[in-house]
């Protein structure tokens, strides 16, 4: 009972490009990476077991400690979730934006809280000094701010209301759980250091409508925000954009319902082409065609595969049941040691790096599985993919989002990339549903791809002359709900010369 309810108040808190292509691998020494939790969903998930951990050390201190049970009792009864002993569980609980945005904000804010409380007891240091070494694989502020981000993207890209976000009403569905008011806190504070102060003042208010009430002084010291500190930010927000002349307004909205939408409020600014995407705002797209690819190579007049023409220009196909759920399996069985954080490169964003997803590439002849793979992607093309294998397995985290982007690089603007040439075409394997979000946008060409698992989209990033094609730059929609784990290829042009049909 512990730790179940143990279990919910960490669950009311630890929330929580293409391609780094990180031709990086670990250095033979082993140079010890940040730990980033929030760009993976197959990380969050081993924070939610790290969580398990917890709760495990944590009962077992409250049971020898008799004369401090009833004050733990009310920070651990507090919770009420079941403890997620399979991986399946897990990823379910961590494919809730708002569970995961509360599992980061839990591990970095409230049990560092707890651990101090707990140095001050003389007895039993065994479960404390436990819990104390697993602090050390908590995330760290960096982590906590991805998190923040992911919540900031899904709430922004999809236009949605914070009042609805907070109680589980996310793009028509009603998610399990709820977020705590340090959750909403947490948010509110990110949105205000960033001067949104109208989406700020929603989520102090919200904080408010959600606090519960305290049994003591204990519950003030752990976790609960103080009331008078969340009334007095929500008016400084309302000030920072408003005038004190509607002040008594501001005060009244302080106890008006949450769903109430606020008053002298300047136009919100038109949703960007993506934000529209995302939204499902594009119009309909073409009817082309749908039929069976039998004629790329010899193979696919015994073994035809489904293609769907999304597009011709640019030139877009969707395969149907190309990826199998053993390969799949095989595919997405990774630890997070195994994968490295993925972030954009000098050709993406110059003037930073942006933390992407968790990835994991082969870049040598592969093993049997990856071959396969290649072999059917030159069955799909007819293109020649050599013998390398060089494939990128992907996971995105919370609210996982990639901002549009190019795959060819413009030989024009990058000589170096003369002796092989640009990146002629791409393979994208989704090896996941997602259910809501994390669609594939092409901005330009107002096309939404939505991922389905065992598909993979294929297109040309040139044109028959080589020059890049500006209406392939596109985008990831944030994941909303789901682990989006994606497998990606690219082939150059010079390669394919003599092999790339031309056309019109």
């Amino acid at each position: 009972m512990l730790l179940r309810a143990f279990h919910y108040t960490m669950l009311n808190w630890i929330i929580l490009f293409l391609f780094t292509v990180c031709k990086a691998k670990k250095a033979e020494n082993d140079v010890v990476q940040e730990v980033i939790y929030s760009n993976s969903i197959r990380a969050l998930s081993e924070l939610r077991e790290i969580e398990n951990s917890y709760m495990e050390h944590l009962n077992n201190y409250v049971s020898l400690l008799q004369q401090k049970i009833k004050t733990l009792r009310i920070f651990i009864n507090s919770l009420n979730q079941d403890y997620l002993d399979h991986k399946v569980d897990r990823y379910k609980y961590v494919s809730d934006p708002r569970s995961s945005f509360g599992l980061v904000r839990r591990a970095h804010q409230d049990w560092p809280k707890l651990i101090a409380y707990l140095r001050d007891q003389e007895n039993m240091k065994v479960d404390i000094e436990e819990m104390n070494k697993l602090i050390n694989r908590t995330p760290n502020a960096n982590d906590m701010e991805e998190a923040l981000m992911g919540m900031d993207r899904i709430e922004h890209f999809y236009d949605l209301k914070s009042s609805d976000m907070a109680q589980g009403h996310v793009a028509g569905q009603q998610l399990g759980s709820r977020m705590s008011a340090s959750d909403c806190l947490a948010l509110a504070d990110y949105l205000y250091k960033r001067s949104e102060f109208k989406r700020a003042a929603e989520w102090y208010r919200l904080a408010l409508s959600v606090l519960p009430k305290p049994k003591n002084n204990v519950a003030f010291k752990f976790y609960a925000p103080k009331r008078e500190e969340l009334e007095k930010m929500f008016v400084i927000s309302r000030l920072q954009e408003g005038s004190l002349d509607n002040l008594s307004d501001y005060l009244k909205e302080l106890s008006q319902n949450p769903n109430n939408s606020l008053v002298h409020l300047r136009p919100r600014k038109p949703p960007t082409l993506i934000e529209q995407g995302c939204q499902g705002k594009f119009p309909p797209g073409p009817q082309l065609v749908c039929r069976y690819n039998s004629t790329t190579t010899p193979f696919m007049r015994i073994a035809p595969l489904k293609e769907e023409e999304i597009s011709r220009d640019p030139l877009i196909w969707l395969y149907h049941n190309v990826i199998y759920d053993s390969e799949i399996a095989q595919l997405t069985n990774l630890t997070r040691e195994e994968m490295i954080l993925g972030t954009t490169t000098n050709y993406t964003t110059p003037d930073r790096v942006d933390r992407l997803f968790h990835i994991k590439v082969t870049d040598d002849d592969g093993g049997k599985l990856d071959k396969t793979l290649v072999n059917r992607m030159a069955d799909i093309s007819g293109l020649d993919v050599g013998n390398t294998t060089t494939l990128a397995r992907i996971n995105y985290g919370l609210g996982g989002y990639f901002q549009e982007h190019s795959d060819y690089m413009d030989i024009k603007l990058h000589p170096e990339l003369t002796e092989e040439g640009d990146r002629l075409m791409t393979f994208l394997f989704y090896m996941t549903d997602i259910p809501v979000g994390g669609a594939t946008i092409f901005p330009g060409a107002q096309l939404a791809i939505q991922p389905k698992k065992g598909s993979a989209l294929f297109w040309y990033n040139l044109h028959n002359n080589g020059d890049p094609n500006p209406l392939t730059r596109h985008a990831v929609c944030p994941t909303i709900v789901g682990s989006r784990w994606v497998l990606v290829k690219s082939m150059l042009n010079y390669e394919q010369m003599f092999k790339k049909p031309c056309y019109k």
